[in-house]
């Protein structure tokens, strides 16, 4: 099981988590600095290397929020499983997602035109905007941004303790 390496960018904002392949192209081209390791080591055809556990990138990339793809999964993590008409907290059967401006009044599918709902809400507030329908969205919906609670550990997957430092729970 290799083990997972957290991408900073110049400025220490987290961008991702990275797979080994990626890790040794940007170790390769110099294109990062290792900020922290875990204690194994990666062998390849120079010698070996501490695995990173932590890469800061030289050069400051532009992060565009609006280009990751929408998934039901984190738009789940973003709401933290509530309904975000009556804040009631959902199990993962009783969720519905709902589309702030309906599809049906040409609503996209995206992260800041959807939410967690519950059945109830979802059927009330029906193909209606939140105004139509007399409902108040709990907040305004928005990218979700990359944090602890947005990634989920395998169980079988290791923590580096140095990841506390970037990834909060806020």
């Amino acid at each position: 099981m290799s083990k997972k390496t957290l991408l900073l960018n110049a400025s220490y904002e987290v961008l991702s988590f990275i797979p080994e392949r990626k890790v040794f192209k940007l170790l390769f081209k110099d294109k990062v600095e290792v900020i922290s390791a875990w204690e194994e080591y990666i062998i390849w055809g120079a010698g070996k290397v501490k695995h990173p556990s932590i890469l800061r990138l030289k050069n400051h990339v532009k992060r565009n929020y609006f280009n990751s793809n929408f998934s039901r999964k984190a738009l789940v993590k973003r709401d933290r499983s509530i309904c975000q008409y009556c804040s009631r907290k959902l199990t993962a059967s009783q969720i519905t997602i709902d589309h702030v401006t309906p599809r049906a009044q040409g609503g996209i599918t995206s992260f800041t035109n959807c939410v967690v709902c519950c059945h109830t809400c979802n059927n009330r507030k029906a193909d209606r905007t939140p105004e139509q329908a007399a409902m108040v969205l709990l907040k305004k919906p928005t990218h979700p941004s990359f944090s602890a609670q947005h990634y989920v550990a395998d169980p079988q997957e290791h923590w580096h303790e140095d990841w506390d430092n970037f990834l909060t729970n806020s």
